[in-house]
C-alpha cells in the first residue's frame, strides 16, 4: 500500500495472473487506478501486504465519529473520504477467513458511516421538495411536478423525490417518528415501513421496536408490502424471425393506442400476454418440469426469511460489528419562496453528491469482495436492507455506474465539473456499450444540451433502431410479466405441436392483439391526432415528463392566431392553466422547431432569491426530430 492516498488491488504476488475476485471476473486489461489522480498504479505498487490493508480500514474510521450539524457533515465526509481514498478500485482475493473479516468490517464501518451523513440529509431534502409541492411553487421554476423538478435539476430519479417528499409530509403528523429520524435514531427505511401503524400514543412504542428490530421483522410486525420499486426486474433478448420486425412494430403501435401514448414497452407487452391468454386455452405445466415458477420463487422466499431470522438470532442482530454513531439531520429553513428552496436544496444535494461518491466506490470493493458473507448476511441484499438501510436495487445501480465512471474516466469527469447531472450519467452508462474513447464525446455534449427525459427518448429511439438492425427484441420487465409470457409460450407449443422460439411467440402476441384491436377501433387522423403525434404525445415544455392532454395556440386566437399547426403545440394540463395562462410562462416562435420559452416571469418573487437578479434568458426549445438527428448522427 502506497502512503498517503495508495491503492491496494491486485490478488497478491501468489494470484498475480487474472481470476475471480469475489465473483467478479477480471481481464487483463482490467488496471487500477488510484481515485486521488485518476492515474493507472504501476505493478510495482499492486499486491502489497494484505494485512496492511485490513489495519487501514480498522484504523480509517478512529477520527470519523463525532460531531454535529453541517460542519459535523463536513469533518466526517473527509475522514471517510480520506479513508476510502487509500484502497484502490480493487479488493484483493483473500483465502485467509481472519483477514476477510476483517476487511469485511472495515468496508462495513465505511458504508454505515457514509449512509449516516446520507440519512443527515434526507429529511432537509425531503421536506425541500415537500415545500414546492405547496401551491403552485414548482410551476414558477417551470415544472408541474417535484419529479420533473428533481429529475433535471438534482440529478434525483423522480419517483425517489416523490418517495421523499411523501416521507417528509407524513412526519409531520408524527413528531416523535420524526425527532427519532432526525436524530439519527432510525433509518428512512423503518421510518417508511412503521408510518402506517406509528400514529398518536402508538409513536413511542413503534419507535422503540424501530431502534432495536431489524428491518424483516419490522415489515412482517405490520404486515407491509414491499416497494414496487424494490421488485427486482428481469431482462430477455429474443432473436426475431426474418421480415417480422413489422409486426412487432404494429403490436407496439396498438398498445400505445389502447393503453396511452406514453404507455411503456414493458405494459404493451403485458397488455399482448393479457389479451392472448384471455383467448386460449393454456395448458397446465408438465409434472416432470417440477413445480411453477410463481411457485418456486414463493417458496425460496419463505426459505430466505426463515434463514434470515435464523441468522439474526445467531449474530444477536449483528451485536459484533461497529455501532457508527449517528448524525443529527440538517433542518430544512422552512423557505416559502419558490427561488430560494430551489437554492437551498442545491446546497443539500451538491454536498449529498459527495457523499455519493464516495459511497459508489466503497459498495462497489464491497460487493466484489463478497463482504456479507463473513459478516453472517445472507446476501448483498440482506445486508443492504438491514445494515444500510438502503433498498437492494438502488446499491446496485450505484455500483453499476461506479464500474462504468471507472471504464468511461470521461464519463467521471463531466459529472464532477457538473456538465451532467446523476441521472444522466446512468442513462449514458447504461446506454453506451465498450467502445473508443471518441464515441462518448458525442454522447456526452448530447446530454449537455438535452434535458434529462429527452436524452431519455433520443437514447431509446436510437436502442430500437439498433435493436431492428440486429434483428432482436430486448425486453426488461418484472417477474411475473415473464410468467404471463412464458403461459403464452406453453399455449403456442401445444397448439403448433412443436417447438416455438421466444421470438415466434413475441411475434404472434403482437399478431393477435393488432388483430383484435383493430376490429374494436376505428383510426382517424385529424388535425389533434397530428399535432400529437409530431409533439410525440408529450407536454412540450422542456423537462416535463407529463403526457399531452391540450393544444394550446402559441398565438392566441383572441390576438389574431390562427389554427396552423405551426402554430399548435401540445401540453399537460398543469403546464396549459397555470404556467401559460397564469402568466409564470410564455412561448413564443412556430413549432416544432423553432419554440422560444421564457420562464420565471414573477419577477417580483425571483428579485428576493437573490437580491438584484437579471432577468432569465429566452430558451430555445429542440424539437423531438432535431434531438434525435443529433442522436443519429453519433
Amino acid at each position: 500500500m502506497s502512503e498517503g492516498l495508495g491503492t491496494v488491488s491486485s490478488m497478491g504476488e501468489e494470484h498475480a495472473a487474472s481470476g475471480n475476485v469475489g465473483g467478479a471476473c477480471y481481464g487483463h486489461d482490467m488496471a487500477c487506478y488510484d481515485l486521488a489522480t485518476g492515474e493507472p498504479c504501476h505493478r510495482a505498487d499492486i499486491g502489497r501486504d494484505k494485512i496492511e490493508l485490513a489495519a487501514v480500514l480498522v484504523g480509517a474510521m478512529a477520527g470519523a465519529r463525532t460531531g454535529e450539524g453541517w460542519h459535523a457533515l463536513e469533518r466526517r465526509l473527509a475522514a471517510v473520504t480520506k479513508a476510502a481514498a487509500a484502497l484502490g478500485t480493487r479488493i484483493p482475493r483473500l483465502r485467509d477467513p481472519r483477514l476477510a473479516l476483517t476487511i469485511a468490517r472495515g468496508l462495513d464501518a465505511l458504508l454505515c458511516n457514509i449512509t449516516a451523513g446520507y440519512n443527515a440529509l434526507e429529511l432537509a431534502i425531503g421536506e425541500g421538495l415537500a415545500a414546492l409541492e405547496t401551491g403552485r411553487r414548482a410551476m414558477d421554476l417551470k415544472y408541474s411536478n417535484i419529479g420533473d423538478y428533481a429529475r433535471e435539476e438534482l440529478g434525483i430519479n423522480a419517483s425517489t423525490a416523490e418517495k421523499k417528499a411523501r416521507l417528509a409530509r407524513r412526519l409531520r403528523d408524527r413528531p416523535l417518528v420524526r425527532e427519532a429520524f432526525r436524530r439519527g435514531e432510525i433509518t428512512p427505511r423503518k421510518a417508511e415501513i412503521i408510518m402506517r401503524v406509528a400514529v398518536g400514543d402508538q409513536q413511542t412504542h413503534w419507535v422503540l421496536r424501530a431502534k432495536t428490530d431489524p428491518v424483516r421483522a419490522l415489515r412482517k410486525a405490520v404486515n407491509a408490502r414491499r416497494d414496487a420499486e424494490d421488485e427486482e426486474l428481469m431482462s430477455a433478448t429474443a432473436a426475431i424471425p426474418a421480415g417480422a420486425q413489422p409486426v412487432l412494430a404494429e403490436g407496439l403501435r396498438w398498445g400505445g393506442i389502447v393503453l396511452g401514448q406514453r404507455s411503456t414497452k414493458a405494459q404493451r407487452v403485458e397488455a399482448w400476454g393479457q389479451e392472448y391468454y384471455g383467448a386460449h386455452l393454456i395448458p397446465p405445466e408438465d409434472e416432470a418440469e417440477g413445480m411453477a415458477e410463481p411457485e418456486f420463487r414463493k417458496r425460496c422466499e419463505d426459505e430466505m426469511e426463515s434463514l434470515k431470522e435464523r441468522l439474526e438470532q445467531e449474530s444477536r442482530l449483528w451485536a459484533d460489528l461497529v455501532a457508527v454513531d449517528p448524525l443529527h439531520a440538517i433542518e430544512f429553513s422552512g423557505e416559502i419562496d419558490p427561488w430560494r428552496i430551489d437554492a437551498e436544496l442545491k446546497r443539500l444535494m451538491e454536498m449529498r453528491d459527495r457523499w455519493d461518491e464516495v459511497f459508489g466506490h466503497i459498495a462497489m470493493l464491497f460487493k466484489q469482495c463478497g463482504g456479507w458473507e463473513p459478516l453472517d448476511f445472507v446476501d448483498f441484499g440482506h445486508y443492504c436492507e438491514e445494515r444500510l438501510g438502503m433498498a437492494r436495487r438502488t446499491v446496485l445501480q450505484r455500483v453499476a455506474l461506479e464500474r462504468a465512471l471507472l471504464r468511461i474516466p470521461l464519463l467521471r469527469q463531466a459529472l464532477r465539473e457538473k456538465r451532467i447531472t446523476y441521472e444522466k450519467a446512468r442513462l449514458i452508462a447504461r446506454h453506451w456499450e465498450r467502445g473508443p474513447a471518441q464515441e462518448i464525446r458525442p454522447l456526452i455534449a448530447m446530454a449537455e444540451r438535452m434535458t434529462c427525459v429527452d436524452l431519455r427518448e433520443a437514447l431509446a429511439v436510437q436502442a430500437d433502431q439498433q435493436m431492428c438492425a440486429r434483428g432482436t427484441f430486448t425486453l426488461t420487465a418484472a417477474p411475473g410479466i415473464f410468467d404471463l409470457i412464458k403461459d403464452a409460450l406453453r399455449s403456442l407449443r401445444a397448439l403448433a405441436k412443436r417447438s416455438v422460439s421466444l421470438g415466434m411467440c413475441l411475434v404472434e402476441l403482437a399478431r393477435h392483439f393488432a388483430a383484435v384491436w383493430k376490429e374494436h377501433v376505428k383510426e382517424s387522423m385529424t388535425k389533434r391526432k397530428r399535432i400529437l403525434l409530431r409533439d410525440r404525445h408529450r407536454c412540450q415544455v422542456p423537462g416535463c415528463s407529463r403526457p399531452a392532454a391540450h393544444v394550446h395556440h402559441i398565438e392566441y386566437r383572441a390576438h389574431g392566431g390562427n389554427d396552423d399547426e405551426s402554430n399548435l403545440l401540445c401540453l399537460c394540463a398543469a403546464h396549459h392553466l397555470f404556467g401559460i395562462h397564469e402568466n409564470r410562462m410564455r412561448v413564443t416562435g412556430r413549432a416544432p422547431d423553432e419554440l422560444v420559452w421564457e420562464f420565471g416571469l414573477r419577477r417580483h418573487w425571483g428579485q428576493t432569491a437573490s437580491g438584484t437578479r437579471a432577468s432569465p434568458a429566452p430558451t430555445r426549445a429542440m424539437s423531438f426530430h432535431q434531438r434525435n438527428a443529433i442522436a443519429t448522427q453519433r
